[in-house]
């Protein structure tokens, strides 16, 4: 965060961090391994039911369980290093190091993405019998309250607040959406039961799976370099949304069993249309004279 920045107010932010960092390092892992354990039962209630129907769902459904047995970890596993990355970089970003407010933004998304994912699982094989709170929730929100701390308490006027809001808003939902669209694809593709054959309508969720991991890889760069006013953020953030938004448009025209490629196709344009407004991507994107001054401060401490 900038020194400019009260030195309260930093103090306030950093300490947001730590709480966050301690949390996806010590108490996220518990949380997870619980999910996954409740969501795993509900998926094998599910499949059981759809066998005795002899529902062919059945077959799309059985690779489910496993896929969440290796994707929650995966992202339970990504929380705990980016909170000790966290606690490394707390006191260059309470210093005024432009790169650590990327590092810790990045970091903090991935609890936030993480348990966005984790979330409709949950909502879906679990929440409908238990009726049991949300643990994902708890896992969001300790990424997005720091995140979007550090956005609100930094230098600019409101106008920049609000830019700065909706962009990283944005492309950490896409993240997550992409992610889970994905995952979904690749989970119909592993359990159709005509694979390795492509039936009808199926082929289009290669591409879009695809795509839609490419998209997550370049929105969480894009993450860090719009944090540190590079252009290479811009162009990341338009290339992710644009392969979000293509996987997006072109699944859900081919395959319209839900929404859910809609909403992603949705969100790139989300992200497309403000950063074509010239007046957003100048106050995403430095100066060259801005970038000297920033780094000058920053070398300062």
């Amino acid at each position: 965060m900038s020194q400019e920045v009260s030195s309260q107010l930093r103090k306030l932010v950093v300490a947001l961090i730590i709480i966050a960092a301690l949390f996806m390092i010590f108490v996220e892992p518990f949380l997870v391994e619980e999910m996954t354990y409740r969501v795993q039962a509900g998926q094998t209630q599910k499949i059981n039911k759809l066998i005795a129907d002899n529902d062919p769902m059945q077959h799309v459904l059985m690779p489910a369980r496993v896929m969440v047995g290796w994707a929650y970890p995966l992202w339970m596993s990504l929380a705990v290093l980016g909170g000790f990355v966290l606690l490394l970089v707390a006191k260059s970003l309470y210093n005024g190091a432009v790169w650590a407010k990327g590092v810790s933004l990045v970091c903090l998304a991935m609890p936030a993405c993480g348990g966005a994912y984790m979330l409709v699982p949950y909502m879906r094989f679990v929440y409908p019998t238990a009726k049991a709170f949300p643990p994902a929730l708890i896992v969001m929100a300790a990424g997005l309250i720091p995140y979007f701390a550090i956005l609100w308490f930094d230098r600019g006027d409101l106008l920049q607040k609000a830019v700065d809001g909706w962009v990283f808003l944005m492309l950490g939902v896409t993240a997550a959406e992409a992610w889970a669209n994905g995952h979904a694809a690749h989970r119909i593709l592993l359990g159709h039961p005509k694979m390795p054959l492509y039936a009808e309508g199926i082929f289009v969720l290669q591409p879009g799976r695809n795509l839609s991991w490419m998209a997550l890889v370049l929105l969480v760069g894009a993450i860090y370099f719009v944090a540190t006013r590079s252009k290479v953020g811009w162009y990341l953030a338009m290339s992710g949304a644009a392969a979000a938004a293509a996987a997006g448009i072109a699944t859900h025209l081919v395959r319209a069993t839900t929404w859910d490629w809609m909403f992603q196709f949705l969100m790139g344009l989300a992200i497309i249309i403000p950063l074509l407004i010239p007046m957003v991507k100048e106050r995403l994107v430095e100066t060259p004279e801005e970038r000297l001054v920033a780094e000058g401060r920053a070398a300062q401490v």
